[in-house]
């Protein structure tokens, strides 16, 4: 069973929507219990430059720049991390998104079918690419990003809710596929969580009546997230499988 702890210079890790916030944090709290963490982001600017300060910080990360919403992309890159880095990956975090919030009668097209395309889809082909790998090696955990969304309702935000709560949807089944070749499959769904693409939507009156709305009375930091990853990714929880997380400060037992 996977214990990133026991194992610090073997356990290989992939992060996809690596290069900023919650993923960013996901990479630097494994690379700094011993993984080898691939970093994988659409951005290569925002890319090089968070995996090159995570190297100045000592950790053992590496850059690929790869837009999961191509599975041709995803099957190649996820080969090449596996010859670079030696070994079959043990750890796939799905946390790429893409996301534009609008009504159900604003939607369009277009936004839909990208949301899709990265927030859904790439969640399957790296899933995929990723499962070979781990057959091979004969165990594996996979770690999807879900939201409080997938279960609280947020006004204007239809498609946004709507994957979210299929991204739950897929880490049940997936773990029933999944579960007999020893590869655990689990969300985390999140609430608000104080990075700055997630605050920079707001004003600062909109962010304060949110924060309220949290029983635990303030955001989450992405730190806290990247905690239940790694938790997820340890043998610790090696009992865990097909569930969804909630870590939203109780957000969604508030109802708001």
């Amino acid at each position: 069973m996977e214990n990133i702890k026991q194992k610090p210079e073997g356990t290989i890790a992939v992060v996809t929507g690596a290069a900023r916030g919650i993923g960013r944090a996901i990479a630097e709290r494994l690379a700094g219990e011993g993984a080898r963490v691939a970093c994988v982001d659409i951005s290569p600017a925002r890319l090089e430059a968070s995996v090159a300060q995570m190297r100045a910080d000592g950790l053992d990360v590496h850059a690929y720049v790869l837009d999961v919403a191509r599975r041709s992309e995803v099957r190649e890159v996820f080969q090449r991390i596996e010859a670079d880095l030696g070994g079959p990956l043990a750890t796939l975090v799905n946390n790429a998104v893409w996301a534009s919030y609008q009504s159900i009668e604003e939607i369009d097209e277009e936004t839909l079918e990208k949301m899709l395309a990265v927030g859904l889809k790439g969640i399957i082909w790296a899933t995929q690419a990723a499962t070979a790998q781990m057959k091979r090696r004969g165990s594996g955990t996979v770690i999807n990003l879900s939201s409080a969304a997938a279960v609280l309702a947020l006004k204007d935000s239809v498609a946004y809710c709507a994957i979210k709560a299929a991204v739950a949807g897929l880490t049940r089944a997936a773990a029933l596929d999944l579960g007999p070749y020893g590869i655990r499959v689990n969300a985390i769904a999140p609430g608000m969580i104080g990075t700055p693409a997630s605050l920079g939507k707001f004003d600062q009156a909109t962010l304060h009546a949110r924060e309220q709305n949290v029983p635990i009375g303030r955001f989450g930091d992405a730190s806290e997230i990247a905690a239940v990853v790694a938790f997820l990714a340890s043998a610790d929880s090696s009992y865990i499988n097909g569930a969804l997380i909630m870590a939203d400060g109780g957000l969604t037992i508030a109802g708001t």
